[in-house]
């Protein structure tokens, strides 16, 4: 069981300063719940629960309703949008103030021009997602498409399919929770005679459209062109919020952490570049007071060098598999803006550890040193090398690259750290289990 330490802990001007914001993915649930309600209800309001993915409730503001008539057939749209909140780090995320808008209607099947106009009107219209919702009177479906400033996948290495709006897996099921919840209630209580029965409710078409009018200006400062996103912004989150990123603040709370584990006696830390490995580091690691797990980010060198002036003992860092390529290529900090992703890196590790298993096996060209380098070069992303890594082809050889890629990474934590700290590294997968583990002690490296 993990122990709490009875202490004050972190500075709470640092925590006070330290405002969090929503993510896209958050904001996008909250704009799509708000157009639902708005629709069947008509009183305004200026804000709205969501769950978020720890469990949870959060309150967002809406920023504006409305309802407005469309077509020729006079169909009832509702809107809501809402502007993203980056909270202390508004004026580091480029996505930070951004309107992000919703439309809900309600169609008849049966009539072919009251559906047709749909594509025409919707910029880039997209679905994404179909959702049933059990009814009194039967059952419905709601269509959840995207439209104008949302991007598209085009390119493989991604947790969402080529050819579908970029809204990763949390915030997808952020959005399905929240519509299901609202079109069930409000559905069950205003069924009337036009929506009784249930052959009527399966004569209705009900949906509902994401759209981000800045969305595809905004994209131009983002990595998604390099990625293959296309179109507009992706709807991200993992925890549903927006963590401070702004370099002070997030420094002064690293050095508050450490501080308070040396007032404390604690001379373990286990850092983690964000929440999602947070989450799986305090699970991995379940012997160890939480207090010794502190979020990092991106600032690799800065935090090992701080946690040697405290006396801290043992470093653990946790992080997924981008961020300990980069760290084995010698980042000292992770951010985009300082160090980007060799994928040649990766792969000269990989085909070298192949090559040591295996020999020379194959003829040229279809050797299979050479065939897993060709793979990573060409990969998309470090999530699709992974999968690469890890597929059955090359699941014999696994095991050993990320070791090796390991040793490299933790030899160059070394050189910063010294002698008095040992270092261990977790490669945590997209899951969040343990792929590889590995101290220092004992290690040597194959570069």
């Amino acid at each position: 069981m993990r122990g709490k330490i009875n202490s004050p802990g972190i500075d709470t001007k640092i925590k006070n300063r330290l405002r969090k914001g929503f993510s896209t993915g958050s904001t996008s649930a909250a704009v799509i719940k708000a157009s639902i309600r708005y629709y069947f209800d008509t009183k305004k309001f200026s804000d709205i629960k969501i769950k978020m993915p720890g469990g949870e409730e959060a309150v967002l503001n809406i920023a504006e309703l409305e309802k407005y008539r469309i077509n020729e057939s006079g169909t009832a749209v509702s809107k809501a949008s809402a502007v993203k909140d980056s909270g202390s780090d508004d004026e580091y995320d480029v996505t930070g103030g951004i309107k992000i808008c919703a439309d809900f209607t309600v169609l008849n099947k049966k009539n072919k021009n009251e559906t047709a106009w749909l594509k025409k009107y919707y910029e880039k219209f997209s679905v994404y997602n179909i959702i049933k919702c059990p009814l009194k009177g039967g059952t419905v479906s709601l269509i959840l498409a995207a439209s104008k400033g949302v991007g598209r996948v085009t390119r493989p290495g991604l947790p969402v399919r080529a050819g579908s709006p970029a809204i990763n897996p949390v915030p997808f099921a952020m959005i399905e929770l929240a519509v299901r919840e609202e079109l069930c209630f409000w559905i069950n209580k205003h069924i009337s005679e036009d929506l009784s029965g249930s052959d009527v409710l399966n004569n209705k078409i009900f949906i509902s459209v994401l759209y981000i009018p800045e969305g595809e200006e905004t994209a131009k400062k983002t990595l998604n062109g390099r990625l293959g996103i296309e179109g507009g912004i992706s709807i991200l989150g993992t925890t549903g919020y927006v963590m401070p990123v702004s370099a002070k603040a997030w420094l002064d709370t690293i050095k508050a952490s450490l501080n308070f584990l040396s007032e404390n006696n604690i001379d373990t830390c286990v850092y983690t570049p964000g929440r999602y490995s947070e989450k799986a580091a305090l699970k991995i690691l379940n012997d160890l007071p939480q207090e010794s797990f502190i979020e990092i980010g991106d600032f690799i060198t800065y935090s090992i060098r701080k946690a040697v002036k405290t006396g801290i003992k043992n470093i653990i860092l946790a992080g997924q598999f981008g961020k300990i390529i980069k760290i084995a290529q010698g980042a000292r900090n992770t951010n985009a803006k300082y160090s980007r992703l060799n994928l040649n890196f990766l792969g000269e590790i990989a085909k070298k550890t192949v090559e040591n298993i295996c020999g020379n096996e194959g003829k040229d060209g279809n050797r299979p040193d050479e065939h897993i380098y060709n793979l990573i070069v060409n990969a998309n992303t470090s999530r699709e090398a992974f999968s690469h890594i890890t597929s059955d082809e090359f699941k014999p050889y696994s095991d050993t690259i990320f070791g090796n890629i390991l040793k490299i990474a933790s030899e160059n934590l070394a050189k910063t750290a010294g002698e008095s700290v040992n270092i261990e590294i977790i490669l945590i997968s997209y899951g969040g289990s343990v792929v590889k583990r590995t101290a220092l002690k004992a290690m040597q490296s194959i570069m």
